[in-house]
């Protein structure tokens, strides 16, 4: 008799116990020791999400992930990146992905001249490839609804870190940085601009050759000083950049200038500050949040001149005297010509 019970305990364990215990480890134990990013592109179907699964090593047991699919009734595949956690079980993972509950990702976009630069830095970052990106900077609705045009439209995308899911699509992207646009400009940014004589628009475009003419954040408040006082003084801006700007506008050059030459400072365009007063018609680049906050709180000074540095350190010399920048020119083009730098 006791046998007979020890023989049917053991049968019992073999038959229900062992394998109540692998399916519970299989729905309920942590599937990876570490973090993983699962990314479901758009369009994925069923049986390749398992392809997907298997390749991140989230796949334990085919039959057993679609009994429990089958059980949660999860067919409709949502796309989107998730996080699965080293805590994260079988069964969890499942209620994410049947939800399309999506880990949000930080966008960043930096130092970028061009609609299609721009494009270029999100398509790395989120689901829509770069065309449908540059597609959706030219839409014409999107332009006529808020206002803009190709090369206004710099002045919407401000530099920052943004929370967004990985399946934003472009139009949404834009929507989001209309909203961005409005909330950066409070009544006191308003009201700032309005005391420097500025508009929202003409902030972005000082802020833009700001931020062309130095990458060094401790002094980009002085060169907008210096820029506000040339405008207050009704002299041309003179900006190098501009310049720069120009001639790939002209040639639809992509290749870096590193020396504007005095031919250059007669190009026929209206964002040649030599040949121009005032400011150019648009932005010549997406200027970031340091160099807007610099229109914005300017340095105090009477400098009108600005030359670079010889020691190619970045930074510049100011002054207010014609005949000193002259000397500073000069020593900036023969420590160019040093170099080697002809154009």
């Amino acid at each position: 008799m006791k046998n007979t019970w020890i023989r049917t305990l053991i049968i019992f364990s073999f038959f229900v116990v062992l394998p109540t215990i692998y399916v519970g480890n299989q729905f309920f134990a942590p599937l990876s020791p570490t973090n993983r990013l699962l990314l479901i592109p758009t369009g994925t179907d069923y049986n390749t999400l398992k392809d997907s699964l298997k390749s991140n090593e989230l796949l334990r047991n085919e039959f057993l992930f679609d009994l429990l699919c089958l059980k949660k009734d999860y067919h409709v595949i949502h796309p989107g990146r998730y996080l699965i956690d080293d805590q994260m079980d079988a069964n969890s993972m499942v209620n994410a992905l049947r939800i399309g509950a999506q880990t949000p990702l930080n966008v960043i976009f930096n130092n970028t001249s061009t609609l299609q630069d721009l494009a270029g830095k999100l398509a790395s970052q989120v689901e829509a490839d770069s065309l449908d990106l540059v597609n959706a900077f030219t839409n014409e609705l999107f332009y006529s609804t808020y206002d803009f045009d190709q090369e206004s439209m710099r002045k919407l995308f401000i530099p920052n870190t943004y929370e967004v899911y990985w399946t934003i699509t472009p139009i949404e992207f834009l929507e989001r940085m209309q909203k961005e646009y409005s909330r950066f400009w409070t009544d006191a940014r308003l009201y700032k601009a309005k005391s420097l004589g500025l508009s929202p628009h003409e902030v972005s475009v000082l802020a833009s050759i700001v931020q062309k003419e130095t990458s060094k954040l401790d002094e980009q408040a002085l060169v907008a000083g210096l820029y506000l006082n040339r405008l207050k003084k009704g002299m041309k801006l003179q900006s190098d950049p501009t310049v720069i700007y120009a001639i790939k506008e002209r040639d639809g050059l992509e290749v870096s200038i590193k020396r504007v030459l005095n031919k250059d400072l007669k190009i026929e365009s209206p964002y040649n500050t030599y040949r121009n007063k005032g400011l150019p018609p648009n932005p010549i680049c997406i200027p970031e949040m340091s160099a807007l906050l610099s229109v914005l709180n300017p340095k105090s000074h009477d400098y009108v001149y600005m030359c670079a540095k010889p020691d190619f350190s970045g930074y510049h010399n100011f002054t207010q005297s014609w005949t000193e920048h002259k000397r500073n020119a000069k020593r900036f083009q023969n420590a160019l010509s040093a170099q080697g730098v002809m154009r």
